[in-house]
């Protein structure tokens, strides 16, 4: 396995704390931000993980995260930002406002200032290229209206991605991941989950195995830069 931690942000739940876990399970050393203390992330503490709590909705808090991870690693294998904000475009237009404010801070200030501040750790690696990767979402090619704000600073992740891969290369690959209806969310009522499989080719909700394995094929191909992997069983494809 790789000799140096990956960073993980946004590994407290969900598609974060499954990626945390499977490395673990693969041998990986792993790094795991978190924002809000829960009973999962006592369970990547006591297997092992370095945990860094922090807030990315601002300079200082991102600042912080790398200062702390700087603290914990001279050096690290890869970064996956996976923290992010979801939820639909507020109408009034002060809320509008901050929940904009938010998404670029999360989704796009601080994937710029981690990687920029952890830079020297990722070039430090014992195996080379070492990796970037971005967690964005299919909404980033073809924007939801509902989710505007959302998926406006999601395509902004991914034009910076593409400034960080030829910024890096060739000692450190960067890369997205555009997931699609891998974990439905607790709202979605039934009449909703059977109208996004419709739009499946598929046809079935993918679960987070399949973002780890794509992860794993980023970090173990040496020839891919600069490019956002679709994992959503097809659903680029509807109409």
């Amino acid at each position: 396995m790789y000799p140096d931690p990956i960073l993980i942000t946004g590994a407290g739940r969900r598609v974060g704390l499954h990626l945390a876990q499977r490395l673990l399970d693969d041998g990986a050393q792993v790094v795991a931000h978190y924002r809000t203390q829960t009973p999962d992330i006592a369970t990547l503490q006591a297997r092992g993980v370095t945990l860094v709590q922090g807030d990315l909705d601002s300079t200082e808090g991102a600042l912080a995260v790398a200062t702390a991870v700087r603290e914990a690693t001279p050096r690290l294998r890869a970064i996956v930002h996976n923290a992010s904000a979801f939820t639909p475009s507020a109408d009034e237009p002060h809320a509008a406002a901050a929940q904009y404010r938010h998404f670029f801070a999360v989704h796009m200030l601080a994937p710029w200032l981690l990687n920029t501040e952890l830079a020297p750790l990722l070039r430090a690696a014992q195996t080379t290229p070492a990796d970037i990767v971005h967690i964005t979402d299919i909404f980033a090619e073809r924007p939801n209206p509902q989710f505007d704000l959302y998926c406006s600073t999601k395509a902004g992740l991914e034009n910076l991605s593409l400034s960080f891969a030829q910024r890096y290369a060739p000692q450190i690959k960067v890369n997205c991941i555009r997931p699609g209806p891998i974990l439905f969310q607790p709202s979605h009522t039934p009449e909703i989950r059977a109208n996004i499989l419709a739009q499946i080719p598929l046809g079935h909700e993918g679960g987070a195995e399949p973002i780890y394995r794509a992860l794993r094929a980023l970090l173990d191909n040496d020839f891919i830069t600069g490019a956002a992997l679709p994992v959503d069983g097809g659903r680029h494809l509807a109409r």
